[in-house]
């Protein structure tokens, strides 16, 4: 008779606590807790599931009964060890708190736990997700807890700690499990594979372990599957496919549609994928992760080995091009758009929304650099913003041309040098207005900022910032008094507020981008 196929989370379950991975702190608190016989009589293990907390447990077990302990490195063939390897001890007994969660079941308990043990040093009760005790049973385990028989050890592990009660709390000796990072889950999988006689890509691992999310018990059942899958061995089309992720050629596809701004075809490509029966949502989520390891290539990092060897350098190319703080905003703007996502009655247009709105990037850069007095070249998928004086017209209707630029020979302009010193102050929108002023010139020891026709609003504000303007003049070599002035002279008073509306910058570049045209004008009171 064939024996039963043993899955690699039981094959590969750790016998010892220098197998254990991903657990450091949890194993040098209770090695020294065993060597120094610091032992405590209850102890609660939470953390994520497929951590290590049961495995965790049985390892205790045998350090305090096997026939050398209690000792931190258990010798593994006593018998001792191997009943409780086997899970045949009689004097280590593990429940199950779902199916045995009543008073009547802790009543048993208790009872089981006066006898002393049959042949070992300490009766262990492991109770596995012991949140899920009944009210009254908690009750009933809070008296043995507080006056335990010198022989009983209770190990408690759980995947919700908050759920139980802070009497049961004080009682335990606490320690937390944290979830697996993936390079290390993913160093096991490579392991794993190579003890089983099968290859493993890096970049198939790594998928696996983002996939387990911290458990590596999860990660192991899916290279399970995708072993099965495969009947030899194992890369990233594989995983992709098991796991129902796109291609990485579709990510990649979906990211330069993005980055072009390509609004339609970035809504082909999810269509696509709707169409080729996957979850658009998950390629979304491949596409955050895409993103942020264009950040990392961006910051000169190492590439980060979810990715595929052959792109590296042209995908190096194009985050170092788009630059760290454009590559940050888009990253942010991708998590804050996950909100929709969450809970959506039809995730699929969700995604298809939600990738719409990211290539809508381009336009909104575009926007801002007009809104700051800035004009970004046209039809690059990087805006890269240069000053452009805004011709203006007076009341009068002369159209008052901007200053012309100057050969490349002559000396900056005074425009120009406070320019330079307020971008270099991080003032975009006082440079923008400093821009859209008719002149700029030295008058003595004076600095004078002439404008035409602009709202009484516009001066007031450049009035209010002399302060700051000050300081990137003297820091330009201009002259420290600034004086700002309107040289318009209206014919029939003061502008209408239309007029002053038609004339601010803002809403001129508004319209310049969106389109559209002014209906009504009113002030709110």
């Amino acid at each position: 008779m064939m024996a039963g196929y043993q899955v690699l989370a039981r094959r590969w379950r750790p016998q010892r606590f220098e197998d254990l991975v991903g657990q450091d702190v949890v194993v040098r608190t209770l090695r020294n807790a065993l060597t120094s016989g610091q032992i405590g009589h209850a102890y609660l293990f939470s953390g994520l599931r497929g951590v290590g907390k049961t495995t965790v447990a049985r390892l205790l077990a045998k350090a305090l009964n096997c026939e050398h302990g209690p000792t931190p490195q258990p010798c593994g063939v006593c018998a001792a060890c191997e009943d409780i390897t086997n899970g045949s001890s009689m004097d280590v007994l593990e429940l199950d708190a779902a199916s045995n969660r009543g008073i009547d079941d802790v009543r048993e308990l208790r009872e089981v736990a006066r006898v002393l043990p049959v042949r070992d040093r300490y009766r262990v009760f492991i109770l596995d997700e012991a949140h899920q005790l009944s009210r009254d049973a908690f009750a009933a385990l809070l008296k043995i807890l507080e006056e335990p028989p010198a022989h009983v050890v209770f190990i408690l592990a759980s995947t919700e700690k908050d759920k139980f009660p802070a009497t049961i709390l004080s009682r335990c000796l606490q320690v937390d499990f944290r979830p697996i990072s993936a390079d290390v889950v993913a160093a096991r999988l490579q392991e794993v594979a190579g003890a089983e006689g099968f290859a493993l890509s890096p970049a198939a691992s790594q998928m696996l372990a983002r996939a387990g999310e911290g458990s590596l018990r999860d990660a192991l059942s899916l290279l399970d599957r995708v072993h099965a899958f495969c009947g030899g061995d194992v890369d990233e089309d594989a995983v992709a496919t098991i796991l129902g992720l796109p291609p990485f050629e579709v990510v990649l596809a979906l990211w330069h549609a993005l980055a072009a701004g390509h609004v339609s075809e970035a809504l082909a490509v999810v269509e696509g994928e709707r169409h080729a029966g996957r979850d658009p949502v998950a390629l979304y989520e491949q596409a955050v992760q895409l993103l942020h390891a264009l950040l990392l290539l961006s910051c000169g990092a190492d590439a980060p080995s979810t990715l595929p060897a052959e792109p590296v350098e042209a995908l190096r190319t194009e985050a170092e091009g788009l630059g760290t703080p454009l590559l940050l905003r888009l990253l942010a703007l991708a998590m804050e758009q996950r909100s929709l996502l969450l809970g959506a009655d039809h995730p699929a247009i969700a995604a298809a929304v939600v990738v719409g709105r990211l290539a809508l990037w381009p336009r909104l850069v575009r926007v801002e650099a007009l809104l700051a007095g800035q004009a970004p070249i046209a039809d690059s998928p990087v805006p890269v913003p240069t000053p452009v004086p805004t011709p203006r017209k007076t009341d009068r209707g002369a159209s008052v041309a901007p200053s012309p630029t100057p050969p490349a020979s002559t000396s900056p302009s005074p425009r120009e040098r406070l320019l330079a010193a307020l971008e270099a102050d991080h003032q975009p929108a006082l440079a923008g207005r400093v821009r859209s002023a008719v002149e700029v010139l030295v008058d003595g020891a004076v600095l004078r900022l002439r404008y035409s026709g602009v709202p009484a609003a516009t001066l007031k504000t450049m009035r209010d910032c002399l302060g700051l303007l000050q300081t990137a003049a003297e820091r330009a070599g201009l002259p420290g008094i600034i004086e700002v002035e309107d040289t318009a002279t209206p014919a029939n008073g003061a502008p209408t507020l239309r007029q002053q509306v038609e004339n601010d910058d803002a809403v001129r570049r508004v319209l310049q981008v969106f389109g559209g045209r002014i209906e009504s004008v009113g002030e709110r009171s």
